[in-house]
Parts: C-alpha cells; structure tokens; sequence
C-alpha cells in the first residue's frame, strides 16, 4: 500500500545563535545561559504565532508557519527580545513545498530557506522573494529590498529582502557579495497583462526555441494582429533564463529614427555622459552576460536597424525580439509571421462546443464577458458569433472592438451591423491589405457609433505620450461640450482605451494612429497640443514643488512616469516659441527652470544644457523674468556638473541678478545657494557670503528645502576653510530639516560632508556609518553619480581601517556605478583603489599591475592624473613597487599596460592567477 506524502505550503524559518561556539571556548556558564534564553524565546514566539520548531540543530532549528506574515512577526518578536540582552540571532524564511515526515521536512524550499538563513546577519531577519510577496503589502511590515542573488546548489536566482524595524539589523547589500554572486539588474517594466493570452501556445512555443538560438527574431504581422500581447507573454516565460536582464520597451512614440539610442538609453537608465555615445553607453551596461531586450513596434524606424546590428555584434550575448510590421532586413535577424487567431469551421450544424472552443471565440468572449457578465456560446448564437469571427478574420483587436458592443447588442444583431460597416468602410481600400482594410473598417465602425463629444475626447487623446493620469485628460481633452469622466467611461468600454498599473490610461499604438489622423482632420492638432504642453508644463511645477517639499520621492516617480509627455510639452512650446509666441516662450523657460533638480536627480544634465540653450537662444530680449531665471539655473547646474565651470558660473552669476529684481522669491534663495557652489573651487569668501545670503532669504521666505540646502553648502565652505566645528553644526542643522522633509538628495550631501568631516578627525568607524546613511539617502532617490562618489569614498575608509577585502567591494561597486556614468576618471580613481587594496593585501606585483592599467586607462582618455588627490593610494602603490626587484617592476608594469578593463577587475580579486 503506498502512503501519500505529507505535502504542504508553509514557511520555512531556520535560525542560528551567532559565536556561540566561541563563546562556549571563551565562558561556557554564559554561552550555556545565552542558549537557554534563545531556545525560551524561540519556543515562546513560535507557539505565540502558530508555528512548529521541528528540528533542533545545536545551536540553530528549523520550523515551519503557516504564513509568511506569522514566520515574521515572530522572527521580529524573536530578535526585539534577545537583541537587547547581547544574544544574537541569524534568521531566514521562505515559502515554498515540503514534504512533513514526523522530525524533518524535506523539500527544496528546505534548502533555499537555510541558504536564505546563511546570507543572514546577526540581528536581522532576511525574507526570501516567495516569503516576501506574502507580505508585501502589509503595512505594518516593512522589508527593504538587498538585491538578486545567486545562492549555493540553488537553481535560479533569488530576490532577497531585510525586515526593517525597530530593533532589526538591516545589513549592507555589498556586505553579502561573498556568499553568493549579486546581479545588476536591467529596469525590466514588462507589463502586467489584465487578462489571459488565447490561441498562442504554439507560437509561443516556436518563438521560445527561437530566441534561444537566434541572435534577432522579428514578429512580423498586420497591426491588430496581437504581436505586443504575444511579446509580453514571450517575454514572461524567458524571464527565469535572463535573471535581472531582460528588458520591455515600447517605441510606440518614437517617430524619428535619431529618437531611437535616446528611448533605448533612457527606458535602461543609462546616463548621459559627454565622454562617451549613447550607444557606448548600452554596450557597456549589457556587456557578455545573457540579455533579452523586447522592443515593441518598431515599424516606424526600421531605418535604425543597422543600430541594432551593432549592439549584437558588440554584445556577443544579447537577443533582441522586435515587434514591426515589417522585417528589419539583417543578416542574423529570423522573421516570424504572427497570423490571426485560428477560426471556427464554416461548415453547416457546427455544435455550440466546437465553436466555442476556436481561439478566436474564445476570445471575443472573454471580452464580451466583461462587458456582459452572463455572455455565453449557445446553441442560438453560436452561428453569428462564428460567422463574427470569421468576418473579422480572426484579427484580436477587430475582435475586442467589436466584443466591446455585446452589453447593447446580441450577436445576431452585431453581425448584422457589422457586416454593413464592413462592406461599406472598405470599399474606399481596395490597395490595402486585406486584413488591414477589416482593422481599419473596424475601428472606423467602433469609431462612428461614438457619440460627438466621445469623438472630440477620443481624438484629443492621442497626443497623450505613454500613458496618462484621469486628471491629464480633464486638463487637456475636456471643454463644455467634451465632458470627460462619461466618455472616458465609455472609451474603456468599448476597449479603445485601456487602464494600466497605477491607473494610468493608453491607448493600443493602432488605434493611437488613428486617433491621430482625426484630430488633424478635425484641425485640433495644434490647440490641443498647446494645451497638452501647459497641462505638463503645470505638472512638472508639481514634480519640482514635491521635490522642493515634502514628497521627494514620489514626485521623481510622477517625473519618470510622465517623461515622455513633459519632453512632447518642452518640444512644442519651443516650436510655438520659436514661431514668435512669447506665452509659449515664458511658459518653456519655466518648465526648464522646474526641471532642474529632477533633470539633475536622473542624471539628465545633457538634456538639462541642451533645452535649456534652445529656449535660452528664442529669448531674444534677455528680460529678467522668472522663467528666465529659473531656466539660467538648470543650466548652471548642467554646466558645473558637466566640468564646465567658468560657464556655470556665468549663468548662475546671471540668475542672481536676474533673480535680484524680482524681489523675495524662490529664485532669490536657489540661484544664491547655487552661486556659493559655482565658486567653491575659487573664492570660498565669496561662496560662503552666497551661501549665508541663500540661507538667510530662505529663512525669511520660509522656505525649509532651500534653507537645508543652502545651509548643506554653508557647512561645506566652512569645512574647506579648516572650521570643522562650524561646519559639523551646519551640516547637522541641514540634516535636522532635510530628515523632517524626506529630502533624501539633501541629506546625502549632510551626510557625506558629516562623513568627511569625522574621517578627518580619524574616527573611521563613524564615517563609515554616516557614509552608509547617505548612500542609502542616495539609493532611495537614485541618484547614481553620488552613490558612486559614496562608494568610492567608503571604499577609502575601508582601506584606512586596512580592511582590503571590504575595501575592494566598494571599489567594484563604484567601477560598476561610475562605468555606468561613464565617468573616466570615476574608474580610473578606482582602479587606483584596487591597486592600492592589493597593495594592503601583500600582493605588490598586482598592485603594479593593477595601477600601471589604471593609469594608461587614464591617459588615453586625456587624464594626466589618475589619482586625484588622495594621496593614500599614490604612497600604498609606491609601497609596492618599492618591495619588487627593479625587473619585475618593469615586467609588471609592461604586463599591466596590456591588460583591459575586465582583466583588471579580474586581477583584482584575491587569489586569481596574473596574466603573464
């Protein structure tokens, strides 16, 4: 008789008292005692919350909880106890399978969950991506995300996370590296789709074998066809074989070929960067690891497809699947012909069950379902809803469209409507395709049984870019006659508009270019589209006062969201300002001028300089306005970040003045704050004058952002002219209003000057943990090029406490992060640093090695010196050179010379062999 096994879904905690077995070595009355108060703790907690200890394991156990949510609030109520009384504690959970048996569970959720337990730190509890999703959207438990991790004789990668809370140790993510390998992940916004996919599993299929074999795969077909859905889905299913390198990106808005390495740059996050092409920039984020990009309806610039030839040629790993209704024409590209969904047999006393299995069927009634719930197949009507089908030539959105009518119509009565519209629509298309002339009839029908005011808001939409809010559409598409919330409705209904995560509302590309074409019939184009740029031009007011106010985070998360948009709103006031129009002008001025910090935040400084010299240059009276100087302060901060110092000083020098006349105001406080900066590297008297003055009028404005930043800056100069106290009080004061805000761009910068400041006095141990706060400040806005100066900076200090192997993990982390800035002296100064750790290791022949690429690296880049001005890594690098025989120095360095980047970085791990 075979018994069944004891399956179940539960959470698995395991746990381990931390030195216990030092101490038993060191005091065993107190190791004895710690132990009986964590095994009481355990026991206590775990009966408290429903969960079984079912192993003992020395000093560790493992359990299991019904829950995630149970297995956490007693790993909490666990370590909140023992913490204080110095027992610590490692714990892991994870949810998943297991087998029951009656002293062990077996499984593989087992293992993952011990191996979740070894990443732990003492103190902490850490949480699994299973265990995670259980409790995601608690509130009242917070888990910070640590990054994708591959674990030991584990399959695929896991997302780790770190409850966070009071009491709980929420450890570094780089402090985990050495125990399993740590993924940088591409931005992956693969949509979420609201209902299932039908008819595709064969080509599904077909496309998966496909893309693991073919460098470029284009899915071909006529609009309407299905080809994005099918690409979602694709996607979906080779997500576990590119962990963390698999990217969506839709190019349903770029029109011009020259659009196409910005969109691409920008949906991947690369930085702009002077010193090297956009181009460079994606090469070098991809790299040789296996990466899935899906780029989706690309017809309107297959003249960009040698661009895509290169980037596979120059990423021997990457696969590319395009959506286009016409191929790229590459040598390594494999078309794949996505036809329309599988029709019901047009033969008589077909039963109801064998039409309602078809594809296309299936299909029009799961749409038909949602606008009428009691829809089915029957015997009354399954000849229409064939005989629909096959009308619509199995085409799915001719199908949603259509399907989007059922709550009023039967289908008897849909195909009798739709078989006139049909016949009518198409006869003016004889020279189209034959299922692009039933797509564009179909929409054409849909379209016609809109009311007026429907069609007016419908058309209106289509200059939306990437989506919008319900609000963005009141502002730009509704007037008395054109009543939004109603017609809104009624576009969802009938599947013309679709919602989206977040609520955001889209359009299908299809019939976005449709809607275009009414309303340029309708001679609407440039109306609207003037009032679609002031309706953005008011929203990135929205994003800078967040920014300037107590909603940082959330206003560069509107500010992505709606990048497209505000980019339309800046090129059509420029064309109108251009054209004479001086509201459009003002109104292009003060959008520039709002953007500053988010542009600056997201790393967008070349855009920043670009659109702020063109309106600048459409100006052509010069006149003080606030636009203007808003617009002169964006600017300045685009030149002084991009190097150009002697310029950015011009235009803030221009802003003060500008700004002068205008009375107290905002401008006032930023543009003397900003001045103080321009001046740092030149007359710190006359940057702390600017600074106090910022301070002073923001003070007296009330306005709390500008004061905490220009008070940051105050602290700086100060720390520059050897006041160190004076500058810690300002610094700190900064912190105080900044941490009230939740400015955390602000914060970082008090806390790295506080940093500073106490590795000057030696007090290593604190920099480093101030250094931690602000890369965490940095991390929660994103602003890389300060995480990767942070990094680089703890990487230092780590070497001044002569802890290399730490060292080196910020170092590789800060090559990662200014590589991807393009930052050639970032890299250099950190190659230095690898050197120098090396040297610190008693690895002298590395270290030549290591400094003699930095520096080549460096000078063909134009920089004469590779080491800035930290001497520490000059004199560990000396060091080094000097404990060699004057023939292996020169050996070493001729061998360092010829190495690459990738070799470098690999020489700088410990115990890898040196190239000859």
């Amino acid at each position: 008789m075979v018994v069944a096994l004891d399956r179940r879904l539960v959470a698995v905690m395991f746990t381990d008292m931390a030195g216990y077995t030092a101490l038993l070595q060191a005091d065993e009355r107190l190791a004895l005692d710690r132990r009986e108060r964590y095994w009481d703790a355990l026991e206590r907690h775990h009966e408290a919350f429903g969960g079984t200890i079912v192993q003992r394991l020395g000093d560790g156990s493992m359990s299991m909880f019904p829950s995630s949510l149970a297995a956490v609030q007693a790993a909490v109520a666990v370590q909140q106890e023992l913490a204080p009384q110095d027992v610590l504690v490692r714990i892991g959970v994870h949810s998943g399978e297991v087998v029951v048996e009656p002293e062990r569970l077996t499984g593989d959720a087992v293992n993952v969950a011990a191996r979740i337990e070894s990443f732990a730190v003492p103190g902490g509890v850490l949480l699994s991506d299973a265990a995670y999703e259980q409790i995601k959207n608690r509130s009242d438990v917070v888990a910070v995300p640590l990054g994708r991790f591959r674990l030991k004789n584990v399959g695929r990668a896991f997302e780790l996370f770190a409850v966070s809370t009071d009491g709980l140790v929420v450890p570094d993510a780089r402090a985990l590296e050495g125990k399993g390998e740590r993924f940088a992940s591409l931005p992956s916004s693969l949509p979420t789709p609201a209902v299932s996919l039908v008819g595709r599993a064969g080509e599904l299929a077909a496309l998966t074998d496909l893309v693991r074999t073919q460098r470029v795969v284009t899915i071909t077909g006529p609009g309407g066809v299905g080809k994005t859905r099918v690409l979602i889905e694709l996607g979906r299913l080779l997500a576990a074989e590119f962990p963390d390198a698999l990217a969506f990106i839709t190019l349903a808005d770029v029109s011009e070929p020259a659009a196409f390495l910005p969109t691409l740059a920008t949906a991947l996050d690369v930085k702009e960067a002077e010193e090297r092409t956009l181009l460079d920039g994606i090469v070098s984020l991809i790299g040789d690891r296996p990466t899935l990009l899906l780029l989706d309806n690309f017809e309107q610039i297959v003249a960009v497809a040698p661009e895509v030839a290169t980037l596979t040629e120059r990423c021997p790993m990457l696969r590319i699947v395009v959506t286009s209704r016409a191929p790229l024409r590459l040598a390594a590209e494999h078309e794949f012909s996505l036809g329309p969904l599988a029709l019901p047999s047009g033969s008589e006393g077909v039963s109801p069950e064998s039409v309602a299995a078809s594809p296309a069927v299936v299909l029009f009634v799961q749409r038909a379902r949602s606008a009428r719930g009691s829809f089915d197949v029957t015997a009354d009507n399954a000849g229409a809803i064939a005989a629909i089908c096959r009308r619509l030539d199995g085409l799915p959105l001719a199908l949603e469209l259509a399907a989007a009518r059922s709550r009023l119509l039967s289908p008897d009565a849909l195909l009798e409507r739709l078989d006139h519209a049909l016949d009518v629509l198409t006869s003016a298309n004889r020279d189209s395709p034959g299922r692009q002339q039933t797509l564009r009839a179909t929409i054409d029908w849909s379209h016609s049984l809109l009311t007026e005011p429907e069609q007016r808001l419908f058309r209106r939409m289509a200059l939306f870019a990437g989506g919008c809010a319900f609000g963005d559409v009141e502002a730009v598409c509704a007037d008395a006659e054109t009543p939004s919330l109603d017609g809104l409705e009624s576009l969802v209904d009938k599947a013309l508009v679709q919602v989206e995560a977040q609520d955001r509302l889209q359009m299908l590309e299809t019939i976005r270019e449709y809607a275009r074409e009414r309303l340029e019939a309708a001679g609407e184009s440039d109306q609207i589209a003037l009032r679609h740029a002031h309706r953005y031009a008011a929203l990135a007011r929205e994003v800078r006062d967040g920014i300037e106010g107590t909603t940082q985070q959330a206003s560069i998360e509107q500010g992505v969201a709606d990048e497209a948009n505000l980019e339309a709103a800046l090129g059509k006031l420029l064309d109108a300002a251009r054209a004479g129009d001086a509201d459009a002008l003002e109104a292009g001025l003060q959008l520039c001028g709002d953007l500053w910090m988010y542009w600056h935040i997201r790393g967008k400084h070349l855009t920043a300089r670009d659109y702020t010299a063109r309106f600048l240059q459409a100006d052509a009276t010069s006149a003080p306005t606030r636009g203007r100087v808003g617009a002169l302060i964006t600017a300045g901060l685009a030149s002084w970040t991009l190097g150009a110092y002697e310029q950015a000083d011009e235009q803030w020098a221009e802003a003060c003045q500008g700004a002068a006349g205008l009375g107290p105001a905002r401008e006032v406080c930023i543009a003397a704050t900003c001045r103080a900066i321009g001046l740092l590297g030149s007359d710190l008297e006359e940057a702390s004058k600017c600074a106090r003055e910022g301070a002073e009028a923001s003070r007296a404005l009330g306005f709390a952002w500008a004061e905490g930043l220009a008070s940051s800056f105050d602290g700086i100069v100060d720390a520059l002219q050897g006041d160190t106290e004076t500058a810690a009080a300002k610094s700190e004061h900064a912190l105080a209003i900044q941490r009230r805000l939740g400015d955390h761009e602000g914060a970082g910068v008090s806390l790295s000057t506080l940093a500073q400041l106490a590795a000057g006095r030696d007090d290593l141990v604190d920099a480093l943990d101030l250094y931690g706060q602000a890369l965490a400040a940095f991390e929660a806005i994103g602003d890389r090029a300060e995480e990767a100066r942070i990094l680089s900076e703890m990487a230092w200090t780590h070497l001044g406490l002569e802890d290399a192997a730490a060292a080196r993990r910020y170092f590789f982390e800060s090559v990662r992060a200014y590589t991807e800035l393009a930052s050639i002296r970032g890299v250099g100064l950190s190659l230095i640093g690898l050197a120098a750790a090396a040297a610190v290791d008693h690895r002298p022949d590395a270290a030549v090695r290591i400094a003699a690429a930095a520096e080549i690296y460096a000078s063909e880049e134009g920089i004469v010196n590779v080491y800035g001005d930290n001497p520490v890594g000059r004199e560990l690098i000396d060091r080094a050179r000097a404990s060699l025989a004057a023939e292996d120095v020169i050996r070493a360095t001729e061998a360092g010379r010829r190495l690459t980047i990738a070799e470098t970085l690999e020489m700088a791990r410990p115990g890898d062999p040196a190239p000859a």
